[in-house]
């Protein structure tokens, strides 16, 4: 299977093409070429290959966010998802675990999150947080359901943005957020929701949530991926992004074979990640919380 193909199926995720969320700003992908393509099938898992490139071309500008105006090189990305990868390894994920994001597609977190998916072996479903600015009963009963039909065993979530309190919903739809404490050092568990263990916010602070843990928490930047992966092994047949059938006012009601690595750089369906590793530069457009 080739490392990526002249045309591209460009399947953009409802959150990216809302008003209010808006997806990057990226080029038509092309195939990466010569010793790069050669090295990065040889790695077979796009985690793996982006590891490859940042080694090859560590300070070439990939991206560049206009929310909270981020640049990041090949490195910077690589770096960031292998301590995420890590971090959510050590924290008791295991490869082949869900991962639910309620990450818009501006976010850095959402493409940081795409390549430690890759490179931990975990499964990444995407449900779109716009749906709360428009309805938050539909809101609440959207991530009711996608926590039920994945199986996520975590949630990664904003804090707020859009006017939308994120974590409030969250505490709505999963109470024990509410009354738990990790600063206790103890398991978090629902009786609602048994699989998920590790709901997620990409704010600062535990003070207003000590149920979730802020996203930094998360990272361990030791770069033994190896050591945390105990032995398993991810390639390009290993799945990746998880499918899931939503109704049309975003309610999840199905979720289908997740797609492997091959496939997701294949299609092209997430575009930066498409094009990060095409070493392609893009600008990503969109605003929310600016700290």
């Amino acid at each position: 299977m080739s490392f990526a193909t002249s045309n591209i199926l460009r399947q953009v995720s409802r959150q990216a093409v809302r008003a209010g969320i808006s997806r990057g700003s990226v080029k038509a992908v092309r195939p990466v070429a010569g010793v790069l393509a050669t090295q990065a099938r040889s790695m077979s898992a796009a985690g793996a290959a982006l590891e490859t490139l940042a080694i090859e071309s560590p300070h070439v500008d990939v991206v560049r966010y206009e929310h909270k105006n981020l640049k990041y090189t090949l490195k910077h990305v690589d770096h960031h998802a292998m301590a995420l990868a890590v971090g959510l390894l050590e924290s008791g994920l295991a490869p082949g675990d869900a991962v639910l994001s309620w990450l818009p597609s501006h976010f850095a977190e959402e493409h940081v999150l795409q390549f430690a998916c890759s490179k931990a072996g975990l499964i990444l479903y995407n449900l779109d947080p716009y749906v709360a600015v428009l309805d938050t009963k539909a809101a609440k009963e959207a991530l009711d359901a996608a926590l039920t039909l994945t199986k996520a065993n975590a949630l990664i979530s904003m804090e707020a943005g859009n006017d939308v309190n994120y974590t409030r919903l969250i505490e709505a739809v999963i109470p024990e957020t509410r009354i738990f404490n990790f600063e206790d050092g103890m398991p978090f568990i629902t009786p609602r929701y048994p699989h998920l263990r590790l709901p997620i916010h990409t704010g600062l602070e535990y003070d207003d949530t000590p149920g979730m843990i802020p996203l930094y928490d998360i990272i361990c930047p030791t770069h033994n991926l190896e050591g945390s992966m105990k032995g398993t092994k991810v390639d390009g047949t290993s799945p990746l992004a998880g499918v899931m059938d939503v109704s049309a006012d975003g309610i999840p009601t199905q979720i289908g074979k997740p797609l492997t690595n091959d496939e997701v750089v294949e299609s092209g369906m997430w575009p930066e990640f498409s094009s990060i590793l095409n070493k392609e530069y893009s600008e990503v457009k969109g605003v929310g919380v600016v700290y």
